[in-house]
């Protein structure tokens, strides 16, 4: 942590997280931000999903496309670099830990540039803020919202109390409405999103995840609305399979992240891996049952989520991709568990 408060730069470019959970849960920071600098310009700069799923926030002054998937390979920041230096930034603020993101805002020119003391970048950045790690030397298991709260407070952001926010806009509210047209009137949603970008360690097989919606309709009356991401509609077809009964799935057309986050605002609860969907309905206020093995829950915690994993395993929150001992954390994790837990969230 920084001792001292840094002055008030006229523009502040701020390089929003690439991976899609993790730029809401900055959220908070960057409502702190605008909090602490009234009258500073601040641009956020980031990928596309990232801005996609930040669009409707207003606590910026304009956004800068950077950091998707063109922008991969060794010349990466040199070609954000000239992106960013035309922006006329003095200041600089990186919430991704990435030496990449540091050598960008380096080549761009910006004169006042602060971000994590991670990965051999101290030499690109003028102001280093420390951040706690454990005995060796690894970032401390906590919550990324405290993560990028400490990185805001080098410009005087302050915690307001609140947590993780995002915002819908007409046209996907409209979207969601027309997608959810035929679904009973009355009736709670219980959203479902099976898939994760991560890897297949995270995925509950789909006769699991159905046997505990099975369970909980057999209690409460409830309408499952499947979701899925791009390159998860397989996936999503298959867990609609499994459910039989009514049910709305996603699949056929999967929504962008606008209608996505429409959709997601209406639903009671949403069960899910712990994925960007769980962080998005998290940031509008859903209750989520998220089933967990291969990561660690202090990393991602919302006091709205209730967490499901199989405690007894030695191997739990390993962060691997792929397991090498046939996945115990999802294959033997009780579908009965999942359902209380959903049941008590409703």
């Amino acid at each position: 942590m920084r001792a001292t408060r840094l002055p008030a730069p006229k523009h502040l470019l701020v390089r929003l997280p690439n991976p899609l959970g993790d730029a809401v849960m900055a959220t908070p920071a960057l409502r702190a931000l605008r909090a602490a600098l009234p009258d500073t310009r601040i641009t956020w700069a980031g990928g596309p999903a990232a801005q996609a799923v930040l669009h409707g926030l207003t606590c910026r002054d304009g956004v800068m496309p950077v950091g998707d998937r063109t922008a991969k390979g060794r010349s990466a920041p040199f070609r954000a670099g000239r992106i960013l230096k035309a922006l006329g930034a003095d200041a600089a603020l990186l919430l991704p830990n990435s030496f990449s993101s540091a050598l960008a805002v380096k080549r761009a020119g910006i004169g006042l540039r602060v971000g994590s003391d991670l990965h051999a970048r101290r030499t690109l950045l003028t102001d280093v803020v420390t951040l706690p790690k454990t005995a060796e030397g690894k970032l401390q298991p906590r919550t990324m919202v405290d993560h990028y709260m400490d990185l805001a407070a080098a410009f005087g952001a302050v915690p307001d109390g609140r947590g993780p926010e995002l915002a819908t806009t007409a046209f996907d509210e409209e979207r969601a409405d027309l997608r959810l047209a035929g679904v009973p009137a009355g009736v709670a949603l219980l959203g479902v999103n099976p898939g994760a970008a991560f890897g297949p360690t995270k995925i509950y097989p789909a006769e699991r995840i159905a046997a505990a919606v099975a369970s909980v309709r057999a209690q409460r009356e409830v309408f499952p609305v499947v979701f899925c991401g791009p390159g998860e509609a397989s996936l999503a077809a298959d867990v609609a399979k499994h459910l039989g009964g009514d049910h709305l799935s996603c699949h056929e057309a999967v929504p962008d992240l606008g209608e996505l986050k429409a959709l997601l605002k209406r639903v009671a609860v949403l069960a899910t891996t712990d994925a960007g969907p769980r962080h998005i309905a998290e940031g509008l206020g859903v209750r989520t049952v998220v089933w967990m093995g291969p990561t660690d829950p202090r990393w991602s915690g919302h006091s709205q989520a209730e967490i499901v994993r199989k405690e007894d395993l030695d191997c739990l929150a390993c962060h691997k991709k792929a397991c090498p001992i046939g996945l115990p954390c999802m294959l033997e994790l009780p579908p009965e568990d999942v359902a209380a837990a959903i049941l008590r969230a409703l």
